[in-house]
């Protein structure tokens, strides 16, 4: 990928990024998974497992809020972070309607993961599982 500004290892178990933090970096997994992990209640929930060529970290670069997950190593894993000034001039090359729709689709994932992780909050202290 030509917009790759810097890679970047990391090992197992390792946090990428982390909850509840600012950040505009926007990941592609070159090699190795990557968990995403949201922390409700100190239980920590396996959102899902991200391979080589997914992307992450996206929504904070849309809607400017706080990362909503953690994207920790799962094994050793080579990413990539995209150029933020390339990503910056591409989304501003959109018009204004697109940009609308694009964080009203960010706003709709966070909500749905918002009430994914409440449901298995609830699973998990009616039967003391996560799965």
């Amino acid at each position: 990928m030509k917009k790759i500004a810097v890679t970047e290892t990391y090992e197992d178990g390792q946090a990428i990024i982390k909850e509840g933090t600012h950040g505009e970096g926007t990941y592609v997994i070159m090699s190795g998974q990557v968990a995403i992990k949201i922390k409700i209640d100190n239980v920590v929930i396996t959102i899902t497992e991200l391979e080589k060529g997914d992307i992450f970290g996206h929504m904070s670069l849309i809607d400017r809020q706080p990362r909503s997950a953690s994207a920790v190593a799962v094994g050793q894993v080579k990413v990539g972070l995209f150029d933020k000034d390339y990503l910056d001039t591409e989304i501003n090359k959109t018009s204004e309607d697109f940009r609308i729709i694009l964080r009203a689709l960010v706003d709709r994932l966070r909500s749905t993961t918002a009430k994914y992780t409440n449901l298995c909050i609830k699973h998990y202290k009616l039967t003391g599982s996560i799965e």
